[in-house]
């Protein structure tokens, strides 16, 4: 049997650029990272047949099951009638709700099968499965703190070598649930994007300084105007978490999700105990350095 994880993706900084490519999405700059947070995947060998697993009943199934189709594109590609799998999915990260948890399942599906079925995709290999699988697949098929650029679904990566600081963050799920990440992309305030661009830069200096105030004073999240005018819950868990002691709360990806930040591991637990039974989930994680 073959594990792999697959960790929580968090934008530090997220940036829309405000101009539709030739595909007709906006180009975006991210710095993302990733979190201690993970989904855990097993990989055992099979004969044909590809077999999916998961006891989450919130999971999709089928085609919508990114850990499924990623696995059928890469049987596909890699020609192997006879390479068959039996996956079993430990969900933990929260679904559609900021973090690329499917997208992570598809790119640690990936990782796995190839060490199962003994192949290697290459280059054009891996820009055929991210047409499939979307922007968030290819981050997390890397991995680690990196600037991540998306136009016209070319992707890029650039590793960013230095650590974050040691940090501590509480999740904080509300109950309701967007339609997806593309409904979000489709009702954008457009007025509101693309202004904070500088921010991208600071942020990348904060950090090479181990400046954990600096970092906080610069994260961003283009998604974060536009989600909240549809879903006030948002605004309303990030002043709980700034009540309960968070030293910044930001909407976690396209949300709704927010993230606080806190400065020890008693801080966190006391906000966490507090907020705990007003919402749908509350987990305590930091970064993955």
């Amino acid at each position: 049997m073959i594990k792999e994880d697959a960790f929580a993706k968090f934008n530090l900084n997220l940036h829309i650029i405000p101009k539709e490519s030739k595909s007709g999405f906006y180009p975006t700059k991210f710095l993302n990272c990733q979190l201690a947070l993970k989904d855990e995947i097993f990989f055992e060998s099979r004969k044909q047949s590809i077999e999916v697993f998961c006891e989450n009943k919130n999971v999709p199934k089928g085609k919508n099951n990114l850990v499924e189709r990623a696995a059928l594109l890469l049987k596909k590609i890699s020609s192997g009638k006879n390479l068959g799998a039996k996956i079993i999915l430990v969900k933990k990260i929260p679904i559609k709700a900021g973090f690329g948890g499917g997208s992570s399942d598809a790119a640690a599906t990936i990782r796995g099968l190839q060490k199962l079925w003994k192949i290697e995709i290459s280059g054009s290999q891996l820009e055929e499965l991210t047409k499939e699988l979307g922007q968030d697949f290819f981050y997390s098929y890397f991995g680690a703190l990196s600037q991540f650029e998306g136009e016209d679904n070319r992707y890029r990566t650039i590793p960013f070598a230095y650590k974050l600081p040691e940090i501590e963050m509480l999740i904080v799920e509300p109950k309701a649930q967007k339609p997806s990440s593309a409904w979000m992309y489709n009702h954008l305030i457009t007025k509101n994007i693309g202004r904070n661009l500088r921010k991208l830069e600071l942020l990348k200096g904060a950090i090479a300084e181990n400046n954990c105030e600096a970092i906080l004073d610069n994260l961003h999240n283009d998604f974060e105007g536009s989600v909240m005018s549809f879903y006030p819950v948002v605004k309303e868990i990030k002043d709980d978490l700034k009540n309960v002691g968070a030293r910044r709360a930001i909407l976690a990806g396209a949300g709704l999700a927010v993230v606080g930040f806190f400065n020890s591991k008693e801080a966190v637990k006391r906000a966490s105990d507090s907020l705990r039974k007003r919402y749908k989930q509350v987990i305590i994680t930091k970064p993955k350095n």
